[in-house]
């Protein structure tokens, strides 16, 4: 029997060094691929109807979105930061500049599609925070599901509902 020990030892240790190496090798990668942000400028326009006036918003919605795995339970996820701080509003009557403070952040499960909805504040560029108003952004967005990155996306600005 010792000997059958003896000569067991070392192909047992060599096994278990072969297997964590493997283990660390994979989680290593799969963080690596994790890690990247991705970053698309979408086009995104609309109206915010309400008082004291109307505000019609344009510009360049900036979405950044990268896949985040789940060893645990192995729900990969996307992270997505969507920054509205380039799109700039104008009243309809005053003809004053609006602009938007602040991206949103949000997660979602891994899916080829998601339709994102959220409320944004919005103020007179000359005024304080304390008086702003909302707006509702939608995008609908498509996504590489291996790498998270957005593929093509639509976007529009409405009144809240």
């Amino acid at each position: 029997m010792k000997n059958y020990r003896a000569s067991f030892m070392p192909v047992a240790m060599s096994l278990l060094a072969a297997l964590a190496a493997g283990t660390l090798w994979s989680a290593n990668a799969s963080a690596q691929a994790a890690g990247s942000w991705n970053t698309a400028l979408v086009p995104i326009s609309g109206t915010v109807t309400g008082s004291p006036e109307s505000v019609t918003f344009s510009g360049q919605a900036r979405v950044e979105s990268k896949l985040a795995p789940d060893p645990d339970f192995n729900r990969p996820s996307f992270v997505l930061n969507i920054d509205l701080s380039t799109v700039s509003g104008v009243g309809r009557w005053s003809e004053k500049k609006y602009v938007i403070q602040g991206p949103e952040r949000t997660q979602r499960a891994v899916a080829s599609s998601h339709l994102i909805e959220f409320t944004f504040p919005f103020v007179k560029s000359s005024e304080s925070q304390s008086s702003a108003r909302a707006g509702l952004a939608s995008f609908n967005l498509i996504f590489d599901t291996a790498t998270g990155a957005v593929t093509a996306a639509t976007a529009n600005i409405n009144p809240p509902q």
